[in-house]
């Protein structure tokens, strides 16, 4: 048998607690804890359906940029070259999309292309054969230059972009 418990402290499930009035006690609680978990789940999903949105904005900003042509800044720009386009899909396809939460991309006007963090002071510039990546934390600038490209390395440095100080 469920315990009977008052909601008073959660005006929203208080509202519940008061429109289910005609139910006993331990029904109501059974039903206002049934809401409670949906309501987690509703947040859980949210937060899904943001790191879905994320990644799928990431990816539709690829296939543009990837289409840009010589001079598409209007100056002396060159596309993203095919080694930093295939590099890029390696990593959409093997990254776990929650990663990318807080990414953008722009690409740079010699071919590579910035993947940059909206949160914080941070990105990553992805070469042909190389990256280098900066974090600026504390007014003090970390990171490192040239390291081999792996798609491992590369999921490995936006974690550490991602990590919470």
């Amino acid at each position: 048998m469920a315990t009977a418990v008052t909601f008073n402290h959660n005006p929203e499930v208080g509202l519940y607690w008061n429109l289910l009035k005609g139910l006993s006690a331990s029904v109501k609680t059974e039903l206002v804890n049934l809401l409670q978990g949906s309501l987690k789940t509703d947040k859980a999903d949210n937060a899904a359906r943001k790191q879905q949105k994320d990644y799928y904005e990431i990816l539709d900003k690829f296939l543009t940029y990837s289409k840009y042509t010589e001079k598409w800044d209007g100056e002396n720009a060159v596309p993203l070259t095919e080694k930093v386009k295939n590099n890029f899909s390696l990593l959409l396809n093997k990254i776990d999309k929650k990663l990318l939460a807080g990414m953008t991309i722009f690409p740079e006007i010699n071919g590579t292309l910035l993947i940059d963090s909206t949160i914080k002071e941070a990105g990553i510039c992805l070469g042909n054969d190389t990256f280098s990546y900066y974090i600026t934390e504390n007014d003090e600038v970390s990171g490192q230059d040239n390291i081999p490209f792996s798609v491992k390395k590369l999921i490995d440095t936006i974690k550490k972009i991602n990590a919470e100080k």
